[in-house]
């Protein structure tokens, strides 16, 4: 069919192109014959029929292409919202995180109680900024509970290392960001060598998150009261000569 819509309209060209020729009483014979010729190939049945199937298809193309545009548009509208859904919910996940993980508004009050049990050297106290060196092991106060769950006196954490039977010191920046609160403040009223046992209250601990492993099991649970036995063993430079702590290599 498409040939013969390009080949009745090929010769229709051509005709036509003759017309302004034939202007005049001298071409009038002639160009009554061209036109009646232009006429019957314009409605001769099988080039009319081509047409119309030609135009039919071309009217479905259109349709289709304007179906599909319209598919991929409602389409691309829905991934659009699924993105800003997704985005929404990771801000707000990562709002809801920094909220919890953000250190609460000083309340004014103290939430750790100190009690000394080996003098330091009275003068190497750490400043903020400063890095220090600590021993500790860290049990749960006594009625600390979740889940059902009776954690009291267990411990939790420490610096021994069981097969070498010594301690080894954790390093940090004093207020530095990488400790609880209740180490720092308990710290920057220490010296070297003095070693105490600190009671840190949730506010200035774990706080009402606590601290779970990769499988959602409490390491430390909610709002929990810890008690540390902790030693300041290393100030900036200074460290204290102790056979029975470990030192890093290159601490």
């Amino acid at each position: 069919m498409a040939d013969i819509v390009a080949e009745v309209e090929a010769k229709l060209a051509a005709l036509n192109a003759r017309l302004p020729d034939l202007e005049g009483k001298a071409n009038k014979k002639e160009r009554t014959a061209v036109n009646k010729e232009i006429y019957a190939l314009e409605n001769d049945d099988a080039y009319v029929a081509a047409k119309k199937a030609q135009l039919s298809g071309a009217r479905a193309a259109d349709a289709a292409a304007d179906d599909a545009a319209h598919a991929q548009k409602l389409k691309d509208e829905e991934a659009a919202r699924e993105r800003a859904a997704a985005e929404a919910e990771a801000k707000a996940a990562a709002k809801a995180e920094a909220e919890a993980n953000a250190p609460p508004a000083d309340d004014g009050e103290c939430h750790n109680v100190v009690k000394q049990l080996l003098k330091g050297d009275g003068t190497t106290a750490p400043e903020k900024g400063d890095y220090v060196y600590a021993t500790y092991t860290g049990v749960f106060a006594a009625g600390t509970e979740h889940g059902g769950k009776d954690y009291s006196g267990s411990q939790f954490d420490s610096t021994w290392d069981s097969k070498l039977k010594k301690h080894k010191p954790l390093h940090f920046e004093h207020f530095g960001g990488k400790a609880i609160r209740g180490w720092d403040e308990a710290l920057k009223a220490m010296t070297l060598g003095e070693k105490a046992e600190i009671t840190i209250g949730p506010k200035w601990a774990y706080r009402k998150t606590g601290i779970q492993d990769d499988n959602g099991v409490y390491i430390v649970p909610p709002n929990a009261t810890l008690v540390f036995q902790m030693q300041l063993v290393g100030v900036r430079d200074k460290k204290l000569q102790d056979e029975t702590i470990q030192w890093k290599k290159g601490s």
